[in-house]
């Protein structure tokens, strides 16, 4: 009898193990070619993520921290924010140091999405799954959340081509550095609007790594050069300071609607662009959600972790913002920068 027990045990268990093998087979043999397979350990409880920011002093990296770091207590999962002040080895440094301690999982707005491929190397041999934010990394990741920044720059250029009507149009284009997805893609989106147009030429492009003082002196120079440019289409509201400065000190910062305004479109939705937006200096902003950026990519890494499909591109929509729509849109609450907004 003790014989029979144990042939049949060792038959349960063979049995039990060749249909565990079994399932794991068909779970890769099924996976979908446009989603990010699932992390290893997963639904094993509460995670330690971090997000790696491009620093504190962006007021949107600000509010999509506050956007993961809620996300995450919901999940009750312990969360922290890398600030590396813009600095890109700081940011690959930091982000070793938190693999070295023990994360489960990485958010992260890359400062330059194609110098940290090795790190995601590494990250990926360490079977630690990363989302991105904003800007695309150059490398193995487990998805991207961003808006459509194509779109985005489209729409911005033909709401400039509709207030422009058959005047000459003249723009400069002020970004951050070409390792930028976000600024790439919006600046090829203006393009694709304007393209065809033949009363509307670019003079300039600059790539200014984000930095205010190296923007302020190339559009201060473009406009020196250039004094007919009457449209400045910028990439983010982190530059709109030195826009403002430029235009005020050459002596065209004229307000909306008046002769000689230069018409100035921007991205982001912080409070300086709002506020800019609402006394009439700006044309608008495009507001992003920063907030649901962050949130979806902690729910991007909950996904994978509990083996579900996580799709490599996750859009998060937006909206154009002027003085005309301003208030309805802040009544609806949508406007992550209305809080801090000057004044």
């Amino acid at each position: 009898m003790k014989r029979i027990l144990a042939l049949l045990l060792c038959v349960t268990m063979a049995f039990g193990m060749t249909a565990c093998g079994a399932s794991n087979s068909d779970a890769s043999s099924g996976s979908d070619a446009s989603a990010a397979p699932a992390a290893s350990g997963a639904g094993s409880g509460s995670k330690k993520i971090a997000y790696a920011i491009p620093g504190l002093t962006g007021p949107i990296w600000n509010a999509a921290g506050e956007g993961f770091k809620k996300q995450a207590e919901e999940f009750g999962w312990e969360a922290t924010i890398i600030d590396p002040n813009d600095n890109l080895e700081n940011q690959i440094s930091m982000v070793q140091n938190a693999m070295s301690t023990g994360i489960d999982g990485l958010v992260i707005t890359p400062i330059d999405g194609q110098a940290v491929a090795p790190l995601m190397s590494e990250l990926e041999s360490s079977k630690i799954p990363v989302v991105a934010i904003d800007r695309q990394v150059q490398g193995t990741s487990l998805a991207t959340v961003e808006a459509d920044n194509s779109k985005i720059g489209k729409e911005m250029g033909e709401m400039f081509i509709k207030s422009l009507g058959n005047e000459k149009g003249k723009v400069l284009i002020v970004g951050g550095p070409l390792s930028s997805s976000a600024t790439v893609n919006r600046t090829e989106g203006f393009k694709l609007a304007i393209k065809g147009h033949d009363n509307i030429e670019i003079v300039g492009e600059s790539a200014t790594e984000f930095d205010n003082e190296v923007a302020l002196a190339a559009i201060s120079n473009y406009l020196q050069a250039n004094p007919d440019i009457n449209c400045i289409f910028s990439c983010t509201d982190s530059l709109l300071p030195s826009i403002m400065t430029a235009l005020e000190e050459g002596h065209k910062l004229a307000p909306v609607g008046e002769k000689g305004h230069v018409f100035v479109y921007s991205v982001d939705g912080d409070g300086y662009g709002l506020t800019q937006v609402v006394n009439g200096s700006i044309d608008a902003t495009y507001g992003l959600d920063p907030y649901e950026w962050a949130a979806s990519a902690v729910k991007a890494l909950k996904d994978s972790f509990d083996g579900k499909t996580v799709e490599k591109s996750i859009l998060i929509s937006g909206r154009i913002v002027t003085k005309d729509n301003f208030e309805k849109l802040k009544a609806d609450g949508v406007l992550w920068g209305a809080d801090s907004m000057k004044k």
